[in-house]
């Protein structure tokens, strides 16, 4: 979650009108029909506010106005059909609309390829930040303790249900999100507060986020089929000891402001926290932008995560490939427990160990891990590592290989079985139609 800001505000206003023209890397840019989806829009929504105390059904028929800050309590319901629209802005004392799924509440919102649910701005021009996002408060272990107090609302999450059910999300837009929560923060895209496994998070995509699109504190779930778009913090992002599997992620900076694809901590005031944050992913994409400061990387792995990751790509970060960072991140390279392999890492300073003197297992090393890199790795290896084939190549965002990729699904039962690295094959576009790019 981005705590300073970076690029001065009005810079993007002055934008605005040709954002989608000049500010996406082009390299990541397909030829995809943007489907707006979602029902009707405009003056006669049906405004949602306060508390939802009883099970409610959102109609595909009638377009919603989330006022303020809206919060389905624990044993309700919320169901949102396929096609359903729903906006959200600030209320006329500048509190930025969010919708809440508590403990014990459920989400029930399964749209479709060719109906999407969408919850964007209500503004005729929207901006990143124009609402906060979609937040959801679960039962699953975290390392703050058996629970623990978000900023947000003041809400509880965490607890000991690792199978914990918060419902179910698949074919959603989360668009414009990032209103401020107070001085100093934002709200994410999708934040997901100890939400456990029992969840089922599939083909969700944050479009122009004012902060991180997709942020896991702790909690077990998995999450397949997912896009962040332009966020202008981190893409996707985790703490707090999360421990789900992640496969299918596609990430598309834009040269107006970014950070990382994605950020990667245990737990930042104590890195050994137990449980340590371990997801295993596979099948990524990244595709970075320079947004002006030079820094942004691809992956940062730090404040002692743990890490599986499979089949990826990486790309156009001006900074770094992936970064290693401090000691205990370090403790767990060398104990294998910070792990890339099969992958493609196209970018300039592919692995980069920060304060890396002490490493002993070196990513860059291809009888290893079966890594392509760029340029290997720096300090202490200097490997120039394995050069990438001539005939890997990407059509924007799409694009695969196989030569180095490992079957995800001998790893681990839940993932899809495929014989590639990256994450979308030009023979099954799983982005079709309901993907804004």
């Amino acid at each position: 979650m981005k705590t300073t800001q970076n690029i001065i505000k009005g810079l993007f206003l002055a934008l605005v009108s040709v954002f989608q023209a000049c500010t996406i890397n082009e390299e990541s840019i397909g030829d995809v029909t943007i489907n707006p989806g979602g029902g009707n829009s405009g003056s006669d929504c049906i405004q949602l506010t306060g508390e939802i105390t009883s099970d409610i059904t959102l109609s595909s028929n009638n377009c919603y106005e989330l006022v303020g800050g809206v919060s389905v309590l624990d044993g309700v319901t919320i169901t949102i059909e396929a096609g359903t629209r729903i906006e959200a802005g600030q209320t006329t004392d500048g509190i930025y609309s969010y919708l809440l799924i508590n403990q014990g509440a459920t989400i029930m919102a399964e749209g479709t390829a060719a109906q999407p649910i969408v919850i964007t701005s209500n503004q005729a021009t929207p901006n990143p930040g124009d609402w906060g996002g979609l937040i959801i408060a679960g039962k699953a272990p975290i390392n703050r303790g058996e629970t623990a107090t978000a900023e947000v609302a003041n809400i509880t999450y965490g607890g000991s249900e690792p199978a914990d059910n918060s419902g179910v999300i698949r074919y959603m837009r989360l668009e414009y999100t990032g209103g401020r929560i107070n001085a100093d923060s934002e709200y994410n895209g999708l934040s997901l507060y100890g939400v456990g496994n029992g969840t089922t998070l599939e083909y969700i995509q944050t479009y122009l986020g004012n902060d991180d699109g997709i942020e896991f504190y702790g909690g077990t779930v998995d999450l397949k089929y997912a896009v962040s778009t332009g966020a202008q913090d981190d893409s996707f992002d985790w703490t707090d000891g999360w421990v789900g599997r992640g496969q299918f992620w596609v990430v598309q900076q834009t040269t107006l402001e970014g950070d990382k694809g994605i950020e990667a901590d245990n737990l930042s005031s104590t890195p050994d926290a137990i449980p340590f944050s371990y997801p295993t992913l596979s099948n990524i994409t990244l595709l970075g932008a320079e947004d002006g400061d030079g820094e942004n990387k691809g992956i940062e792995f730090r404040a002692g995560t743990k890490v599986a990751a499979y089949n990826m790509i990486i790309k156009g970060f001006p900074g770094k490939g992936i970064e290693v960072d401090d000691d205990q991140t370090l403790i767990n390279l060398n104990n294998g427990e910070v792990e890339v392999r099969n992958s493609i890492i196209d970018n300039v300073n592919s692995f980069d160990l920060d304060h890396g003197g002490n490493a002993t297992a070196d990513l860059a090393d291809y009888s290893i891990y079966s890594n392509y890199t760029l340029d290997g790795s720096n300090d202490p290896f200097n490997n120039a590592g394995t050069a990438i084939p001539d005939d890997f190549s990407l059509v924007g965002f799409r694009g695969t290989y196989e030569a180095n990729a490992i079957d995800p699904s001998t790893i681990n039962s839940w993932f899809t079985s495929v014989n590639y690295v990256g994450a979308v094959s030009t023979a099954n576009d799983w982005t079709q139609g309901w993907v804004r790019f």
